[in-house]
């Protein structure tokens, strides 16, 4: 292996390792400030952690060998590795967030210090997730849950080595395996519990302990070179190996048997990372047939190492070029995993002297705080230029360089080695170092206690910052009119009722932007009788066909609404959608006219009914409350301005495309888009003698009860 010393303590330092977290780090930079130009860079996180587990299971195996095994030394390195430079980021964070949130993001954001600080910030992300959570570009501490992950693993993985072995032979038997169940369980569960396999640790074990795999692997080959093979014997035995390769075999057929995509994009990419699975496991339980992995990977390493490594790099930068977050950890996860594991473990070839190159290098070393300060700046960035443009997004880029070297030279190698430039001292005492992290978990504390810390702010102010609707959502009648995509088709009888007798019935079918429209129907209702049938779901547009970026679960909820339009025969049908949510992430204009006008034609057959078709709404940057918050502290403003923001050209154009359509098939259309914008902004509140303020939207697109009468008074829509 060659290596070169890292710093003046005595680490050694794989110059090609550092070079892989130069490439992943760059990764994740450009995916979260240019997210179209590079679609796969998230899994430069997933290299991380594989990296990761290599790093620490190799130097728990060799304490174990050499019989200087502390669990409690380890944690201790730990924390001299990981605390400082965290501790730091989260007060800046802190500080930030006091000049430039609003008392419930200053709040939310001080939970998210607290669970950082215990390392648990993957497990509240999780349970705030939900279609209605705020969005990833406001959450500074989102990027956070990658480091959950490691500790989290760090916790178990010690003793989990301890316990595989006896004395001075070490062993991965149980990190083997839990890895294959987990990979078992991130196969099985992307589709059904996206956030939970996305940020918990249950799923993303395997990866780390492919890099704890990987280290005793090259640790047992190196063994046999020195003819030292009984210390690194393989502690479990052949019948279980074959067994868990059998189980894993079966496991992928069976999901790539019961795939109904196969033609899709991802669904290509995902049975790939199905069969490559398979793959694996069956050489794996032939090298173990044919008389042991080590043995055998010894024989061919050195003939494979070169086009190994290749192949290796071939399958990271593949995976950061196509790869999408669509089903993510899934068994296309194996791409970059699989990639990473080849280049660390051919250190010698002309792949690796690339990676080793001076620039990458540098990179390396500063990766885990150019990590940390990245997200932050492109957070606080976009909050203080909204407006910025794609190169702008290179400032907080070189800002997080910067910081990051500086965190590194002035914090992180005096607290680590007791080095700053030139000069030698002693470390810093671990109780000094924890105290760091304490004090933000403190200062986190404080934002939460005191709800935001609202007296910041003046009283105007603080109305708006702290602005929420009295019910949110429970007059969309959620639950039962309103549902999860994923629950029965069928809605419930209140939400169908029969045609009375004289009283006209109105079909209210859509999404999210069709519910809120229920508030303003109910209000119609107490002028003239009428009836309503609800079918709304979360993103499931009211469509014949489907559209691009609907949830998976939208088809058979279409289908029962086409069959039981016939049987129900409304007067009226209202069709409502987030067209420019769907517009924007990534559905073609085209499209949506087009399965638009299917809609409406299909819809005419059943008979002459009245059509009417609501476009697109305007979008807020974050919520309507939190951008005139932001808005009136930039300007001194102590008045909630009339109107605020701006539609996007491509939005605009949509509604004016979807109304010539609606004219074209002779149905009434509403432009959402015109009655509350203008080419000076978008009308914030409604009546302005309320307090707290009669705002229109609730949050970044859905109007509130106030807004949703406003609109239906408006629309005067004869359904009586």
């Amino acid at each position: 292996m060659k290596e070169s010393t890292g710093n003046s303590s005595g680490h050694r330092v794989r110059k090609d390792i550092e070079g892989l977290r130069a490439l992943a780090v760059i990764s994740v930079l450009i995916n979260h400030a240019f997210p179209n130009a590079l679609s796969g860079g998230f899994v430069g996180v997933d290299i991380f952690f594989l990296i990761s587990g290599y790093l620490i299971g190799r130097h728990l195996l060799q304490d174990i060998q050499a019989g200087r095994l502390s669990i409690l030394a380890f944690y201790a390195k730990r924390a001299r590795r990981i605390f400082p430079a965290l501790a730091l980021v989260l007060i800046f964070v802190w500080a930030a967030g006091w000049l430039l949130l609003s008392a419930p993001e200053f709040s939310a954001l001080g939970r998210h210090i607290v669970a950082s600080a215990f390392f648990t910030n993957n497990v509240l992300l999780w349970s705030e997730s939900g279609y209605f959570d705020v969005a990833a570009l406001d959450k500074p501490l989102l990027h956070l849950w990658s480091l959950g992950i490691e500790e989290q693993f760090y916790l178990l993985v010690p003793a989990m080595l301890w316990l595989g072995s006896k004395g001075s032979e070490g062993s991965v038997r149980w990190v083997a395996r839990l890895g294959v169940l987990s990979l078992l369980a991130t196969m099985a569960l992307s589709n059904f519990d996206y956030a939970g396999s996305f940020y918990l640790l249950h799923t993303r074990f395997w990866e780390l302990a492919a890099g704890v795999i990987l280290a005793q692997a090259e640790l047992r080959m190196h063994a046999r070179h020195l003819a030292l093979d009984a210390r690194y014997s393989f502690a479990g035995n052949v019948p279980e190996v074959l067994v868990f390769s059998a189980v894993t075999v079966f496991f992928c057929i069976t999901v790539l048997g019961s795939s109904d995509q196969r033609w899709d994009r991802d669904a290509v990419i995902r049975d790939g990372g199905l069969i490559l699975t398979i793959a694996v496991a069956m050489a794996t339980a032939l090298f173990v047939r044919q008389g042991g992995v080590q043995q055998k990977l010894f024989q061919i390493a050195a003939c494979l190492a070169k086009a190994s490594s290749f192949v290796g790099i071939i399958l990271i930068l593949a995976s950061m070029f196509t790869l999408t977050s669509a089903d993510w950890p899934g068994a296309q996860t194996l791409f970059p995993v699989l990639g990473t594991a080849m280049v660390i473990a051919t250190p010698t070839t002309g792949v690796s002297k690339l990676l080793g190159r001076q620039p990458l290098v540098f990179i390396g070393g500063i990766s885990y705080p150019l990590y940390l300060w990245h997200w932050p700046a492109i957070v606080f960035w976009r909050l203080l230029s909204p407006g910025a443009r794609v190169l702008e997004m290179a400032v907080p880029l070189v800002a997080s360089v910067a910081l990051a070297w500086l965190t590194k030279a002035v914090l992180e190698d005096p607290v680590r080695f007791g080095k700053l430039g030139l000069s030698s001292f002693r470390r810093p005492h671990l109780r000094l170092v924890v105290a760091g992290l304490v004090l933000a978990g403190a200062l986190g504390s404080i934002a939460v206690a005191t709800r935001g810390l609202p007296s910041r702010f003046p009283p105007q102010l603080q109305a708006i910052a702290e602005w929420s609707e009295a019910t949110p959502n429970v007059n969309w009648r959620p639950g039962y009119c309103y549902r999860a995509p994923q629950l029965t088709p069928k809605f419930s009888g209140e939400c169908s009722p029969l045609k009375r007798p004289g009283v006209p019935l109105v079909l209210l079918w859509g999404d999210s932007h069709a519910a809120h429209l229920y508030p303003g129907l109910v209000s119609a209702q107490s002028i003239h009788p009428f009836d309503i049938i609800q079918w709304t779901a979360i993103l499931c547009p009211p469509t014949a066909t489907p559209l691009t970026n609907e949830s998976l679960a939208c088809p058979a909820g279409r289908a029962n609404a086409l069959r039981e339009l016939t049987r129900l025969n409304p007067d009226t049908i209202l069709l409502a959608g987030a067209w420019e949510i769907y517009l924007g992430a990534g559905q073609s204009e085209a499209d949506i006219i087009r399965s638009l006008s299917e809609t409406i034609s299909q819809l005419k057959k059943d008979g002459d009914k009245e059509i009417v078709v609501f476009g697109p709404g305007p979008t807020w940057n974050t919520t309507l409350a939190i951008d005139l918050f932001r808005f009136m502290v930039a300007k001194r403003l102590n008045e909630v301005p009339e109107r605020l923001g701006q539609p996007s050209e491509a939005v605009w154009h949509l509604d004016a495309a979807m109304g010539a359509q609606a004219a074209a098939l002779n149905v009434r259309y509403v432009s959402v888009l015109n009655y509350f914008c203008n080419e000076s902004g978008c009308r914030t509140v409604g009546d302005r003698t309320k307090s707290p303020p009669d705002l229109l939207f609730r949050d970044s697109n859905h109007l509130t009860v106030s807004g949703s009468q406003d609109l239906i008074a408006h629309s005067d829509l004869h359904l009586f």
